[in-house]
């Protein structure tokens, strides 16, 4: 961790929270990380392109608080050996519910691994450590939310001017209008845009509609700012 003790310095993001470390390379299969939150954020690893896009969907959904990856869980198998499974993600949720989950790519989804799967949450859940177990694939993966939560996490560094225009402009609103109109008041063209983008980020603009985010959306203000 760094801290600015200096006008203009940069504050690097927190570590990974990860029970276990994610290989920095891999002949096999892409590997990463990804910065995450506000302001300096902090680290997640990732382990394949599905994690990556998973973990954008998964930070990106208003009823995610908390996101961490690698999250270890030690369980039983049939012959009562103990093992570690490690949780891709586990998200804390705003009403407080822990929710562990599972990416793994359709085809490697085998009736051995879904088996074991089942019995790791059934153990997670009677313990109290999760309040659910899901499994991701690529399938359940929505364009629309994917397009939108790349263009979210893309905007996380903040513009002081154009995020105060921005800011002035959506109290000024009324009703439901679209970026367009709303990116034209705040004066700052494309920095405007994305300054809206990123109120739609922090919960204070909404879509009227589930769709790609475009100048043409409709928004609506979620709250006072």
């Amino acid at each position: 961790m760094s801290y600015p003790f200096q006008q203009g310095s940069i504050r690097l993001p927190d570590p990974s929270l990860a029970d276990r470390d994610v290989p920095a390379a891999s002949k096999g299969h892409f590997t990463g990380q990804i910065v995450l939150g506000d302001g300096p954020g902090r680290i997640t690893q990732l382990e394949s392109h599905h994690e990556l896009q998973a973990c954008l969907c998964l930070a990106a959904r208003p009823e995610t608080d908390e996101i961490c990856e690698q999250v270890g869980f030690e369980w039983y198998d049939a012959d009562g050996e103990l093992h570690t499974h490690y949780f891709d993600f586990v998200v804390v949720q705003t009403d407080g519910a822990i929710i562990a989950y599972s990416v793994r790519p359709s085809y490697g989804v085998s009736d051995a691994f879904f088996e074991e799967m089942c019995r790791i949450s059934d153990q997670a859940r009677k313990a109290g450590f999760v309040a659910d177990v899901r499994l991701l694939t690529e399938e359940d993966l929505d364009p629309v939310e994917l397009f939108n939560a790349e263009l979210l996490h893309s905007v996380r560094e903040e513009d002081p001017e154009a995020d105060e225009a921005a800011r002035k402009a959506v109290r000024d609103m009324q009703g439901i209008e679209t970026l367009e109109a709303l990116k034209d008041r705040t004066g700052c063209g494309a920095m405007g845009f994305r300054a809206l983008i990123r109120l739609i980020r922090l919960r204070h603009l909404q879509l009227v509609s589930h769709e790609r985010i475009s100048l043409k959306s409709q928004v609506f203000k979620r709250e006072l700012i």
